[in-house]
């Protein structure tokens, strides 16, 4: 075998792999975590510091009688998806805000609630920078 069909094949066994890493990991991170959306992009300042713009975090399903005040929570409303702590619960829905905000949020029902951020600690787990590749891609 020549040494440039070698240097080929490398590459194509590269890139082939990259994009199974690429395709496959949310798929295996969905399993685990009991979501279909196991992954969110930071895309605004509104939960600085905690979490920062361009950050990546990870979202586990959550039942109901788990959630608690403090916690990063993602739910979906008419603009798509929002990332905000918990302030209130309430029998028929939540309230939340985010940190950086002078506001609270409008009541969102429980059933709009995606899953909760992965924390490690008391910390939410937060892979900085990673989710602006996300974010342009949605661009």
């Amino acid at each position: 075998m020549s040494k440039s069909l070698k240097s080929l094949l490398s590459f194509v066994i590269y890139v082939a792999v990259l994009l199974s890493i690429v395709y496959f990991t949310p798929k295996i991170l969905a399993a685990v975590l009991g979501t279909p959306y196991p992954i969110a992009a930071i895309t605004s300042s509104s939960m600085w510091p905690a979490l920062k713009q361009g950050d990546l975090v990870l979202i586990k399903n959550v039942k109901q009688n788990q959630l608690k005040i403090g916690d990063i929570i993602v739910y979906k409303n008419e603009q798509g998806f929002t990332i905000h702590r918990i302030v209130r619960l309430n029998k028929e829905n939540l309230i939340t805000k985010g940190d950086a905000n002078n506001v609270e949020d409008k009541p969102v029902d429980y059933k709009e609630v995606i899953g909760r951020v992965v924390n490690i600690g008391d910390k939410p787990f937060r892979i900085p920078f990673l989710g602006k590749i996300a974010i342009l891609i949605r661009k």
